[in-house]
């Protein structure tokens, strides 16, 4: 029997950890406050930071630089704008795509609506590496106070798809508290395809009801395209669930485990998914049973399923869970714990596909508060793991892939 698998069957939750010495911390050019980050990584390794900054005479600017060999490159400015919604769950991204094509998207403040929330989509493409850019989609939701976004993207086909939620208003819903506060919407989960040329080819409903402000993933496989995203089902339960877009169709929603959380709103805590040769990992939190965990499933490529959560924290999880999957068919997870000492930390764990992990490593302090540190990333690119966060602003590093045992 595995370490892990061990403390899985006696109910023990707490595993080796160690503050890693290979964790190198990269010199990151977001400014000081910076905020609302993204890491993403190309289909021909492309590693790409992106983040919000606060504009001296007011307004906010999206920006982004690329990872190159062992430093950032410099910052470039995609967009600036003073009617932005900026937070600390919803951030905007800029993905690489094939060739020097780039996808990025911010968040507007619709200007016919008055209420808190009141956003939407604007996404825009360049083909030339970032140095000029064209809007191509907008999307918003219904209502004073609707709202899109929690954008998820992956390459397909010639040209990229595209996840995001929208608000629908339906006076004849049930509704309950949602996780910021306010009555909560009905929120479906759609998904926009785009050509090769940055061109609206086809947007369409993927699941008619999801959590309201959980981020959604995407991951390219060789059994289709996943989306996973946090559901919610009858009776108020958010676990996790995947769709598959395979021969231009979405399957139906389904659950990667049953975990039966059941929890009256959203908690703004969604899943992460990557994908190798051997098939796409989840990485998502859950508080099933009033017990906090952070979990990992490997897809079963013969079933057509996710096989049994493989438990990865260390007895204390906040959540926000990363995932990157190695060349060994293994994943890299990463996840906000609260130490013994009490303070927060970023921590990554490898897993095997058969249940055996390693030593959990530090990578850096975290933050207490949730709109503190954001939503940690994870990438994985040339052997090394990538990390971005936030604390004062938006910090990165590297930890060799090897370095996890």
């Amino acid at each position: 029997m595995s370490r892990l698998l061990f403390f899985i069957a006696f109910g023990i939750s707490v595993l080796p950890t160690a503050a890693s010495a290979e964790v190198r911390l990269l010199d990151t050019p977001a400014a000081e406050q910076s905020s609302s980050y993204a890491l993403n990584a190309g289909p021909d390794g492309t590693i790409v930071l992106s983040w919000v900054e606060r504009l001296g005479e007011g307004g906010h600017a999206l920006r982004f630089a690329e990872l190159k060999g062992k430093r950032w490159g410099p910052a470039t400015t995609i967009a600036t704008g003073k009617n932005w919604f900026v937070n600390w769950i919803d951030h905007p991204a800029v993905v690489p795509l094939p060739g020097d094509r780039l996808a990025a998207h911010w968040l507007v403040h619709d200007e016919d609506r008055q209420g808190d929330y009141g956003y939407g989509i604007r996404l825009a493409f360049s083909e030339d590496r970032g140095e000029t850019w064209r809007e191509v989609f907008q999307a918003t939701g219904d209502g004073v106070d609707g709202y899109a976004g929690f954008v998820a993207y992956a390459p397909a086909a010639d040209g990229f798809e595209m996840a995001y939620l929208a608000t629908v208003g339906d006076d004849d819903a049930e509704s309950t508290a949602a996780g910021h506060g306010e009555v909560e919407p009905r929120m479906p989960l759609r998904s926009a395809r785009f050509d090769a040329a940055g061109a609206l080819v086809d947007d369409r409903q993927v699941d008619a009801d999801v959590c309201s402000c959980c981020t959604t993933a995407m991951a390219p496989s060789s059994d289709g395209l996943f989306v996973a995203f946090r559901d919610r089902r009858e009776g108020e339960f958010r676990d996790i669930s995947f769709a598959r877009l395979r021969d231009e169709r979405w399957s139906g929603s389904k659950l990667v485990h049953r975990d039966g959380w059941h929890i009256r709103g959203c908690p703004t805590n969604g899943p992460a998914l990557a994908s190798g040769e051997a098939g796409p990992a989840v990485a998502w939190f859950t508080a099933a049973g009033g017990e906090s965990k952070v979990l990992v499933a490997f897809w079963n490529t013969s079933e057509r399923r996710f096989g049994a959560p493989i438990r990865i924290d260390d007895g204390s999880p906040r959540g926000w869970a990363g995932v990157a999957t190695l060349d060994d068919g293994s994943a890299a997870v990463s996840w906000v714990e609260r130490s013994e000492t009490g303070h927060f930390e970023l921590r990554v764990r490898r897993v095997s596909r058969d249940g055996e992990a390693g030593t959990a490593h530090t990578v850096a302090p975290a933050p207490a508060g949730r709109s503190a540190v954001g939503v940690p990333k994870l990438v994985h690119g040339n052997d090394r793991l990538i990390f971005a966060w936030r604390d004062g602003g938006v910090h990165t590093a590297v930890l060799p892939a090897a370095a996890l045992d």
